[in-house]
């Protein structure tokens, strides 16, 4: 048995150094969950994604282009004005000659967007409403197949079953209705459940957009109000952020979002006025933001008040002294983007009510398309409190100070060079450092492509930081430097109806006092699509020491039932998505999991722990368009 694991892994080991590829761009979803810590953020990305790629935007839409997540304001006026010159395009690869589009986004926004011949819409009426709206009706349903003790001794107050329902109409852009209805495992049917809901109207006259219902806020740079998906800087590129204004949020994501009433309106001469206010969760939160915007300069105002039902009470310890204690928050703040030929410059400042500041700003320099240089600082006091910011920063938009570093380099031989480097310091204490710290992270890629269908790329990742040493038995804090260490080598492949992944990661945990941590993953994923079916296999086999050497995993996923495992000890996981088009309107989507470990005898601790050393998992998911 231990051979054959052995002889398996050579082989695995062996197809990674195949370059491989695959014909559609992805967003790495397991950078953003390392990252952050969390897998919800990267999980409304995904759902947003999903939506357009299942009502996709029409790029001669000039006015519906605004939507698309990933444009700058720049890039959507160059659009435009190409259109107006020059007449609508013919095909998506046309987007190459517009300035400010590469190759690299013409790939990224393929699955969210189509080319046709477009003629804008009349006025909206009943007729239009019951004649060309889309419904959609999505249901799934799964769980674990093993109990865990809390079933089986009651302190569970529910099954184990996560069971979801999601109804959506559409109209074009311009209207949008959703109702979902999510219980999670644990839970009691009908008790303590998710429930979410939009009505949203967009694109009429000068009302820009209007939802009522659950909602997010993206304004600026995040430092005064960013809601919803945060993203975070990608590797190679700057932490400049495009914010959607005010949008939808995700069927089934459960934190961040407002409820209430929400309204972008257009008032002529280059200004746009958002409106909002929330009641939910305990918390009063309301406010508004007014864009102004010229050629290639956009200058923008947000002001926010939240109360809360109750003050936050905290005792005084030398950890807090500078948490947040009250039940009033307020921030203003302003900023801008500007772009000057091929340079782009950005930032916002902000300032709480008690004066506390908070700023971010770069500039970011674009040569040939393909190479882009970018340089970006921010300073966030400890004392500044705001609940609903969400800029770009290694802990939070607070007690923090930093720098990054990114390039972007088309290299001789078609390799492509990513870089990026954040120097950062926290001025007072934070989680798990209870003293002033620093620390630095790099990270670097290169990659190439080998034809149309070939691709393989090599990623180093180094981060260093500062801790308190963990099972310390003493009445002090002492702290100590860490380092954790990342390398993975990727390669993909796209033939025919086949699309095959192969992936191989070591990572390794060193700290001053504490013992170190390895781990290494070996990952092979197959695709392969038909007319009415599309099936996505993958096994993974790894040996990771413990938390500090983690290491996570991408796999295929159903809507709604999103999910990146981190994976730590010895086994293997595999799973298998398969999706059946039963009909041009029916879908049917299943999901299996298993992983399995060695050398354990139960799987968890206290309720949570299941017998044996293995766990399953299932989803079963119908999508129904009409």
């Amino acid at each position: 048995m231990v051979l054959t694991r052995r002889l398996i892994v050579m082989v695995l080991l062996l197809l990674a150094l195949l370059p491989v590829a695959v014909a559609q761009v992805e967003v790495d979803m397991e950078q953003w969950v390392e990252e952050t810590g969390s897998d919800e953020s990267a999980a409304d990305l995904s759902d947003q994604l999903l939506q357009l790629a299942d009502n996709p935007v029409n790029l001669n839409d000039t006015v519906a282009i605004a939507d698309l997540p990933f444009l700058s304001p720049f890039q959507i006026r160059a659009l435009k004005t190409y259109i107006t010159l020059y007449g609508q395009l013919l095909s998506i690869k046309e987007l190459t000659v517009v300035p400010g589009f590469d190759s690299a986004m013409v790939a990224l926004l393929a699955p969210l967007v189509t080319v046709e011949p477009y003629e804008p819409a009349g006025r909206l009426t009943l007729k239009e409403l019951l004649s060309r709206g889309r419904h959609t009706v999505v249901a799934g349903v799964g769980g674990t197949v093993e109990q865990a003790q809390g079933y089986a001794n009651g302190h569970y107050e529910g099954d184990n079953l996560r069971a979801l329902l999601c109804y959506s109409y559409q109209l074009d852009d311009r209207v949008s209705v959703r109702l979902s209805a999510d219980k999670d495992p644990m839970e009691a049917w009908g008790k303590g459940n998710f429930y979410g809901y939009h009505v949203m109207l967009k694109h009429m006259g000068r009302l820009e957009t209007l939802i009522v219902g659950r909602y997010n806020l993206q304004f600026g740079q995040g430092v005064t109000l960013w809601t919803g998906f945060h993203p975070f800087s990608l590797l190679g590129t700057s932490p400049v952020r495009y914010g959607q204004g005010v949008r939808a949020a995700s069927a089934f994501y459960e934190t961040g979002w407002q409820e209430g009433v929400a309204a972008t309106l257009s008032l002529g001469r280059g200004y746009s006025l958002s409106a909002f206010g929330s009641r939910h969760d305990g918390e009063w939160f309301g406010g508004g933001h007014l864009t102004w915007s010229k050629g290639n300069l956009m200058l923008g105002i947000t002001a926010t008040a939240t109360m809360l039902d109750d003050s936050v009470l905290l005792r005084d310890y030398a950890y807090n002294q500078d948490y947040f204690r009250g039940d009033r928050q307020a921030a203003l703040g302003v900023d801008f983007l500007w772009q000057r030929d091929r340079l782009l410059f950005y930032g916002e400042a902000s300032l709480d009510q008690g004066g506390a500041p908070a700023a971010l700003g770069g500039i970011r320099l674009s040569v040939g398309g393909d190479n882009s240089l970018g340089v970006g600082i921010r300073h966030y006091d400890p004392q500044y409190h705001n609940r609903h910011a969400g800029s770009y920063a290694i802990g939070e938009t607070r007690n923090e100070q930093g720098v990054t570093l990114d390039a972007r380099l088309r290299l001789p031989l078609a390799v492509t060079a990513l870089l990026s480097v954040d120097v950062h310091r926290f001025p007072s204490l934070r989680y798990g450092s209870y003293a002033p710290s620093s620390g630095t992270w790099l990270r670097t890629q290169l990659s190439r492509e080998f034809g149309r269908h070939v691709t393989a790329s090599l990623r180093y990742s180094w981060r260093q930081k500062y801790r308190n040493i963990p099972n310390l038995d003493s009445t002090l804090y002492l702290g100590e430097s860490t380092c954790r260490r990342q390398l993975q080598g990727q390669a993909r492949l796209a033939l025919g109806g086949w699309q095959l992944t192969t992936r191989v990661v070591l990572s390794q945990f060193d700290a001053e006092q504490s013992e170190g941590e390895w781990g290494w993953l070996v990952a092979q994923e197959a695709r392969y699509a038909v007319k009415d079916m599309q099936v996505a296999l993958q096994a993974a086999w790894f040996d990771v020491d413990g938390y500090n050497a983690r290491i996570y995993l991408s796999e295929s996923n159903l809507q709604y039932a999103y999910s990146i495992p981190m994976l730590m000890n010895r086994g293997l996981r595999a799973s298998a998505v398969v999706r059946w088009d039963v009909s041009r309107r029916l879908n049917l989507s299943f999901k299996y999991t298993l992983t399995a470990y060695q050398d354990v005898a139960a799987i968890g601790s206290g309720d949570a722990q299941t017998d044996g050393n293995h766990r399953q998992t299932w989803h079963l998911q119908l999508r129904w368009k009409f």
